[in-house]
């Protein structure tokens, strides 16, 4: 995309998030709700408290409170080998500068050596990971390897969702304010902060909105077809590096 483009577009968001804004907040939420009825997402989004949605072709994540979109960040999502499951589930907790251990496929591959990678901002997941239900080794968490959030193409984990806003997912799903994510985050202690059952769905809709309002069609990266263009429950398996308790 030109320069020109980017500015053509940029302008473009701005005007509609700032007559997105001028709307009472019912009538706010009720415009993105048909926005995704329009682009055929069959998604009802809650129209109390919070909840996160996870677009696995768009590689996206947005997270909305009373049914309106307050956060869209950028997400890398599991390779075509290692797929993203599709599956509706809940936040349990957060995870401050977690510890990590490779899956076996990574050791046997080379990847990374068989050991604990310590805390800290070389940990592969970044500086806090989001836990899911228990037993779910499916995280929505940081990275050490942000310019990949660059890339157009970025399904490219084994499994587990990186989050580019990380910061300001974990600020959300704790009520908490930013300064003082990024404070425990650059502490020196590993724990874990409980955090509201918040409704997560990993879904895969092909047609999505935009920022913009935007329909757009996004490629079918695990050959789902059309038919399965749904937040439904997925029958495929994903391997994915556990946190090291």
């Amino acid at each position: 995309m030109s320069k020109r483009r980017k500015w053509i577009f940029a302008a473009l968001v701005l005007v509609v998030l700032l007559a997105f804004c001028a709307f009472p907040a019912t009538t706010r939420a009720e415009v993105f709700q048909t926005q995704l009825d329009k682009a055929g997402v069959p998604y009802q989004v809650p129209a109390v408290g919070k909840a996160i949605l996870v677009n696995i072709p768009s590689f996206e994540l947005v997270a909305f409170d009373k049914g309106i979109p307050v956060l869209r960040s950028r997400i890398i999502v599991g390779a075509p080998w290692h797929r993203t499951p599709r599956l509706n589930t809940y936040v349990s907790s957060v995870r401050f500068r977690p510890t990590w251990r490779p899956p076996p496929s990574m050791i046997a591959s080379g990847e990374y050596a068989n050991r604990v990678w310590p805390a800290g901002p070389n940990n592969p997941l970044g500086l806090a990971a989001v836990r899911l239900q228990p037993g779910l080794l499916v995280y929505l968490h940081d990275t050490n390897n942000r310019e990949k959030f660059d890339q157009e193409y970025r399904a490219l984990s084994h499994g587990c969702v990186r989050v580019q806003q990380w910061d300001r997912l974990v600020a959300f799903v704790l009520g908490m304010d930013i300064a003082e994510v990024h404070r425990l985050a650059n502490g020196r202690r590993t724990f874990d902060a409980p955090a509201p059952p918040i409704p997560v769905g990993l879904a895969s809709f092909t047609r999505f909105p935009n920022a913009a309002g935007q329909i757009v069609d996004h490629p079918d990266i695990y050959g789902l077809g059309r038919a399965m263009n749904t937040a439904l429950p997925d029958a495929a398996t994903c391997e994915v590096a556990d946190l090291a308790d």
